[in-house]
């Protein structure tokens, strides 16, 4: 009896363990899942109970009822709880049981479920499916106010076919076996068998989903390192032209505005107030392409137009753009600009008459781009 026992379950074991190997042999089907609150039901039956006792079935078979509660995780798998019993006969009556032989019977179970048919294509809709479980328990007998219990294990198939949305109807056939010292001294196995019709209710939302697996867009990836790439190159460049920059501003980082400064093989140094008459011309210092100047520079012009020079002078302005900077044209264009700005605000600031001043452009060269991006002014 045990051989035939420790096959029946693992038989069940083979065949519960058996969606699970076909989803993950094919690679290219998802296995369906539910939300939590999705896919809950009850059930409720009547039926007979019998037991099979020292090779014998017990007479007559005895009312059986039974209530469950349970969830289906996938169309496949799915779990449910519940009690199974009401009244039984030994089928053997010697020892424990006398008399009539009629005991309680009460069987508190838990089942792992497989639906046969939702295991190869699942339909909500199918009328019929068929439903494999294994069981374990617990049993509860009272005879006599004497009370025994112990472990059980077994299996059944239910056959379910669906009466409406949310109804079907359930025929149940199972077995638990127990070992019989629980309630003799054979240490043999005892079996209870118990078959069941009733109604199974669908609780709450139903229906399963594919889990969504992104898929990486490897283009979109490609494109994205490629953004970067050239990102970063642009950033190392920017560093470099800022480093360059950098080194070119740090000989003006000690200039103080307001004050003349001489400028000589790179270096500045200040200039010293004039005792003499003005023998060489001011100099006004652009920025790089502009044709204005900034107000340390305007600062120098208000010096000179008020202090160096005479409003009834005639006066050279001389506008002058680097010739390693730009093309010749746009360097003599910004050359002008910069000698008839100076002219304008000399004019228009300070009051000097425009036909004492007179301007022109020139290129220069210079060992440093900023000896060419200045505007002289002197005496004629």
């Amino acid at each position: 009896m045990k051989k035939v026992l420790y096959s029946v379950l693992a038989v069940a074991a083979m065949l519960l363990t058996a969606p699970f190997s076909a989803n993950a042999q094919d690679a290219n089907k998802d296995l369906l899942i539910g939300p939590g609150s999705n896919n809950w039901f009850i059930g409720v039956g009547g039926g007979v109970n019998s037991m099979y006792d020292n090779l014998k079935f017990n007479t007559p078979n005895n009312l059986a009822i039974s209530a469950n509660i349970g969830k289906w995780f996938t169309p496949a798998i799915g779990f449910r709880a519940g009690y199974v019993g009401l009244k039984d006969t030994a089928a053997d009556v010697a020892n424990w049981f006398a008399g009539a032989n009629q005991f309680n019977y009460n069987l508190a179970h838990l089942d792992a479920m497989w639906n046969m048919a939702n295991t190869v294509n699942y339909k909500a809709d199918r009328v019929w499916n068929p439903i494999l479980y294994v069981r374990g328990g617990g049993i509860f007998a009272n005879y006599n106010n004497a009370v025994r219990h112990g472990l059980a294990v077994g299996a059944g198939l239910i056959n379910q076919f669906r009466l409406g949305d949310h109804v079907s109807l359930a025929i149940d056939l199972s077995g638990v076996s127990t070992n019989e010292n629980n309630f003799r001294n054979r240490g043999r196995f005892t079996f209870f068998l118990t078959g069941t019709a009733g109604l199974v209710f669908d609780l709450g939302g139903r229906g399963f989903k594919r889990p969504v697996t992104p898929k990486p867009d490897t283009k979109a990836i490609d494109d994205l390192r490629s953004q970067l790439n050239a990102a970063n190159g642009k950033l190392a460049d920017a560093d470099r032209k800022a480093a360059a920059l950098a080194g070119q501003l740090a000989k003006y980082d000690n200039l103080v505005n307001g004050k003349t400064y001489d400028y000589n093989n790179g270096q500045f140094t200040e200039a010293k107030p004039a005792t003499d008459v003005m023998m060489v011309p001011e100099i006004l210092y652009f920025d790089l392409g502009k044709a204005t100047l900034i107000g340390r520079e305007l600062a120098r012009l208000e010096y000179y137009a008020e202090n160096t020079f005479k409003k009834d002078q005639k006066l050279l302005v001389t506008g002058c753009a680097d010739l390693g900077t730009g093309t010749r044209e746009a360097n003599d264009r910004l050359s002008k600009q910069r000698a008839e700005y100076v002219k304008n605000v000399l004019v228009n600031q300070f009051g000097y008459k425009a036909e004492n001043i007179e301007t022109k452009a020139d290129v220069m060269p210079g060992d440093a781009p900023i000896k060419g991006r200045i505007v002289t002014i002197e005496v004629k």
